[in-house]
């Protein structure tokens, strides 16, 4: 049940992002389904795995560099999933920060 909430409020903030942020594109309601589905399988396992291997990094720049890993997983997103475009690797980390945002207001709506 928590994933099922994970992949809506997914849904929901990547579709407010796309709309103020032109750095996002996706085709259809299709590919953002299916984006958020991908973003929440990645944030489940992938995110943690990055973590802890970049964890030397991440206390050398005082936990910025998890805003590269943070955008790695939006440029992984949208390289798996047809239908979803970024403009660049710095686009991806800006609709992070910009997902993180809209997230504090969507997520406990959701949950």
């Amino acid at each position: 049940m928590i994933f099922l909430g994970k992949w809506i409020a997914n849904f929901v903030v990547l579709a407010i992002v796309s709309l103020f942020y032109h750095g996002i594109t996706y085709s259809g309601v299709a590919a953002m389904i299916l984006g958020a589905l991908v973003l929440s399988l990645a944030q489940i396992i992938i995110k943690p795995i990055l973590t802890l291997l970049t964890l030397p990094i991440n206390i050398l720049t005082l936990g910025l560099f998890s805003l590269v890993i943070n955008g790695f997983i939006i440029w992984l997103m949208a390289s798996l999933v047809p239908g979803i475009y970024l403009k660049s690797f710095g686009a991806a980390i800006i609709v992070w920060i910009l997902s993180s945002i809209v997230g504090l207001f969507v997520g406990p709506l959701i949950q």
